[in-house]
């Protein structure tokens, strides 16, 4: 992958050039990596956590996560992974990241609004929960902060999350054209809700999409992931919903299934962003 450099008031700003037949698009990104504090060793099984506090292009950011890295130089994929209502990234998005990262992926972790307010509180941008605009530049500046990993491929990536985390990842999808070769999440989907992907970012989805959801989930209704799928299918995205796979699973079973995570890693092989 090539990329072209300009410094601007101590912003990296770079303009990712895919490679030829990749299915992601160019998008500027603005980091500035002096910023990005990385505690502990990426590559334990602990993983390590990391801040940024930066002012980026006039908007500030103050944030937390966890970063998992395979061993060797790379180059790797990356992912995103977002946290649900009342999750951390010390808890869910390091138990995805302790499983991703055997695959070979660069994984980072931010923290959400939804995280439990005291956790959460000082970090910027703030907003209301869910898929709101706060939280999907949390999660667009993860991404970001993946090109100050020195092994990571940024033309190929992907973003997962569950639950409200889910509906940050539809909504990351929606606003972000193009910048994931694919997609996925546990009991998410779209509503009319306040913190639902919206229907006009699903509609502006085109990454491969993989769905997971109980039919019996009492937190988040099935029909949200089957509108979205709907939407989709109008779209001739390539997504897949998968229910009957799980059955009489609680919303909290559904987002660790060892079940589900294979078809994940199956749906990413399947989309370029793994071998």
């Amino acid at each position: 992958m090539s990329k072209a450099v300009i410094r601007f008031a101590g912003l990296l700003l770079a303009v990712l050039v895919a490679p030829a037949g990749a299915q992601t698009v160019d998008e500027p990104i603005a980091v500035d990596c002096s910023a990005f504090v990385v505690t502990g060793d990426p590559h334990s099984t602990a993983g390590a956590t990391w801040t940024y506090s930066s002012v980026d292009l006039g908007t500030p950011y103050a944030l937390e996560g966890v970063l998992f890295e395979p061993a060797g130089a790379g180059p790797f994929p990356g992912v995103v992974v977002s946290h649900g209502k009342g999750g951390t990234p010390s808890a869910y998005s390091a138990n995805i990241g302790r499983v991703m990262v055997t695959w070979g992926m660069v994984v980072i972790g931010p923290m959400y609004t939804h995280a439990p307010d005291a956790l959460d509180a000082g970090n910027l941008p703030d907003g209301p929960d869910g898929a709101s605009e706060a939280n999907v530049m949390r999660a667009n500046k993860a991404r970001e902060l993946l090109s100050c990993v020195g092994s990571v491929d940024m033309s190929y990536l992907a973003a997962h999350g569950h639950s409200m985390g889910a509906f940050v990842t539809g909504q990351l999808m929606g606003k972000h054209v193009g910048v994931f070769r694919a997609a996925s999440h546990t009991a998410g989907g779209t509503s009319q809700g306040p913190n639902a992907t919206t229907q006009r970012a699903a509609l502006r989805i085109r990454t491969p999409y993989q769905l997971h959801h109980s039919a019996t989930d009492t937190t988040v209704a099935l029909i949200q992931d089957q509108n979205l799928a709907a939407i989709l299918a109008s779209n001739g995205v390539p997504h897949a919903l998968f229910v009957s796979e799980y059955p009489n699973y609680t919303h909290a079973q559904i987002a660790l299934d060892p079940g589900m995570l294979q078809r994940v890693r199956s749906w990413y092989q399947a989309y370029g962003v793994l071998p």
